[in-house]
């Protein structure tokens, strides 16, 4: 597979602290759908979270990532993306194969997939004991309205979010990406107003991409009439970091009293990767061994 044309760019505004990150992600997105055999709502919703978490990932120090979780009371059940400092996300839905009428236009019902009353959590894994965890109600559905209100009441932190996906007849995706754009309370009056005229008249992002648009391009259209400049652009990729190891740790964590029920009644176990879909055997031997060690990690706790 040759190199990823998905990427992010990030911008300043001279002589402001206001921060824009526009991002591409239609093959980030159209892997998840592939590894998860997503429906087209299902990957509408999935590649918006993807989108956002990827822009939320690469603004994070070296060893962290950041994690989007709606528990949704939609039917979509749920939906979790993760972003690191490297730019690789990865993500799935509950229940990937929901099918809803779509909104006048032909337009995916993405926010009654959701759900009002579901809600949003951010969780930042900091490379601390325990990460930190900020979650808000949602009132729209949309994701990219419901995370801006996320930074608003939990980090007091004006933002303004998009995120969109154009899925073909086909179901494959044709256009995926978001822009997260940070603007500090005592940012300059005549500025903010420019920038939510620009963002006004904007546009449907996912048709936008679709059409031919850059991050770059849309950065323009965004600050367009603003001084500003491109600070950083980053490579963006779907990469699971699922692996055999991980798979032995999260079947040690069940316990011993689950693994020796799992001897009993297969003889064997079996592991599948929620991002990825990658499914890990373990046979009886094995599965020895493995309650062994939960049975010791159990009275080490004692």
């Amino acid at each position: 597979m040759g190199k990823s044309r998905d990427y992010i760019v990030r911008s300043l505004i001279e002589g402001s602290s206001a921060v824009l990150n526009v991002a591409t992600t239609a093959e980030a997105t159209e892997e998840a759908r592939r590894l998860h055999g997503t429906s087209s709502i299902a990957t509408a919703a999935l590649g918006r979270v993807l989108a956002l978490a990827g822009i939320m990932g690469v603004s994070m120090k070296e060893g962290q990532e950041v994690t989007i979780q709606i528990r949704c009371k939609g039917p979509l059940g749920g939906v979790l993306a993760q972003g690191n400092w490297k730019g690789e996300v990865r993500g799935y839905v509950s229940q990937p194969l929901v099918v809803l009428p779509s909104r006048e236009g032909g337009k995916l019902n993405v926010e009654e997939a959701v759900g009002k009353g579901s809600e949003l959590s951010i969780i930042r894994d900091l490379g601390m004991k325990e990460p930190y965890v900020g979650t808000v109600e949602v009132n729209h559905g949309g994701i990219a309205y419901d995370l801006a209100a996320y930074f608003l009441q939990s980090e007091q932190l004006p933002t303004a979010c998009g995120a969109g996906v154009l899925v073909g007849t086909e179901g494959s995706v044709l256009a995926s990406g978001g822009f997260i754009l940070h603007i500090p309370t005592g940012t300059e009056k005549n500025m903010v107003g420019c920038i939510e005229k620009n963002l006004s008249e904007l546009g449907n992002l996912s048709e936008l991409l679709k059409g031919g648009n850059t991050p770059e391009t849309l950065t323009t259209r965004i600050f367009s009439g603003i001084s500003h400049k491109v600070v950083d652009k980053r490579d963006l990729t779907y990469h699971c970091r699922c692996s055999r190891r991980r798979a032995e740790r999260a079947l040690v964590l069940l316990g011993g009293e689950e693994l020796e029920r799992l001897l009993r009644e297969e003889g064997k176990g079996e592991v599948t990767c929620p991002f990825c879909s990658r499914m890990y055997h373990f046979d009886t031997t094995r599965m020895k061994e493995l309650f062994l060690k939960a049975q010791g990690s159990g009275s080490e706790k004692k």
